[in-house]
């Protein structure tokens, strides 16, 4: 049984897209968020640009709450590697 911690988000995110693939896919994907609106804006679609733009934050926010509930699955699934995150700050204890 695992102690109560708490999982900082981004260095969740930090560990999440350099130890898994799924995780360094949808990390880069945020590339598209910045070139994306600057090519509609070159066909002239600014307001779909501007929409894209704005889905930047929310899909950041969707990512780092995908990263904390990658730690905490790793964490269940092989609770010896608690130490490590700990050090590294992924993760803080709260005893």
């Amino acid at each position: 049984m695992l102690p109560p911690f708490k999982v900082i988000p981004s260095e969740a995110n930090h560990w999440w897209r350099n130890n898994d693939l799924t995780g360094a896919i949808l990390n880069k994907l945020m590339v598209l968020f910045i070139v994306g609106p600057v090519v509609l804006v070159f066909y002239g679609f600014y307001i779909l640009s501007f929409v894209v733009f704005a889905g930047m934050v929310p899909y950041g926010l969707i990512l780092q709450r995908l990263a904390c509930r990658a730690v905490k699955r790793h964490l269940d699934r092989s609770p010896e590697e608690s130490g490590g995150f700990a050090e590294t700050g992924v993760i803080l204890r709260l005893e």
